[in-house]
């Protein structure tokens, strides 16, 4: 107890809960991460999509009393979009976009209530440990707009991914001074890293997250929280944008995902998706 509340750090995750539209807010904590929590992340600096790009990627509205709040997902079957607990966590509705890289524009809108949200039973608010949960959908037709991402199939080990090249792909701010979203989808190439490098920075990094670097100013800022984060080789989703440093979106600080690889027998286990089966690679 006395090593947490020594470390002070400052955090920033993304759930921005304003009518008007996402914005920063600041919250302590008495964890090891970084602590003055700034929300809604989004890419900073990155590029433009393409239509049809990220097919999976889901803009995601949440309801939180009487005020909205933005973060991303990704569609993982017909009925299932996955995305993180801080974005859900108490959300009495959610609006659900699909099919376009402006999700404004999005060809399926599907609403849903807390009912359909299934967020991590574990999840520590605090430490941002298990930042995971499950949307679902009414059904939805796959087409060349609307498709889901593949997953890592259940196996007894993973790579760390360690130097690999990953992309994460969000809407909104594309710096520390942006004051509205993108109008469209925008993304981001980084790299993974250790989490020994990263807990240098984030004490508090355990194995069930990893850690992005980014160089010349790209990376993930203020909205991207709950998106995915792709592998590039393979285009499997290995991560779940959680948070990135109070230094702000465009100061190659890392930041910081959910491993996908260490929670899908919980995936499987409230979908019913079989990721034995499913059309995925198994590193």
């Amino acid at each position: 107890m006395k090593l947490l509340i020594a470390l002070s750090l400052i955090l920033c995750i993304a759930s921005a809960f304003e009518n008007r539209g996402p914005r920063n807010i600041q919250r302590e904590r008495l964890v090891s991460m970084e602590q003055n929590v700034a929300v809604s992340p989004r890419i900073a600096n990155g590029k433009t999509a393409a239509a049809n790009d990220f097919p999976y990627q889901a803009g995601l509205m949440l309801l939180h009393g009487e005020k909205w709040g933005f973060c991303g997902g990704s569609l993982i079957s017909k009925e299932w979009v996955l995305t993180a607990a801080h974005c859900t966590l108490n959300a009495v509705r959610a609006i659900v976009f699909l099919g376009s890289i402006n999700h404004l524009d999005a060809l399926e809108r599907l609403e849903v209530d807390k009912c359909d949200i299934k967020v991590h039973p574990e999840f520590d608010s605090e430490t941002l440990i298990n930042d995971i949960a499950l949307i679902k959908i009414p059904k939805v037709k796959y087409s060349d707009a609307i498709q889901p991402v593949f997953l890592p199939t259940c196996a007894s080990s993973y790579s760390t991914y360690v130097y690999e090249t990953v992309v994460a792909p969000g809407w909104g701010e594309t710096s520390d001074t942006s004051k509205s979203f993108s109008p469209v989808l925008q993304f981001a190439n980084l790299k993974v890293i250790s989490n020994e490098v990263c807990a240098e920075q984030y004490p508090n990094v355990v194995s069930r997250m990893l850690c992005t670097s980014s160089v010349n100013h790209i990376g993930i800022c203020a909205g991207d929280s709950g998106g995915p984060l792709i592998l590039a080789s393979s285009k499997l989703q290995i991560g779940i944008v959680s948070f990135y440093s109070h230094k702000g979106c465009g100061t190659d600080s890392p930041a910081g995902h959910t491993r996908v690889t260490s929670y899908l027998d919980w995936i499987q286990k409230n979908t019913g998706l079989d990721l034995n089966k499913k059309k995925c690679l198994c590193l």
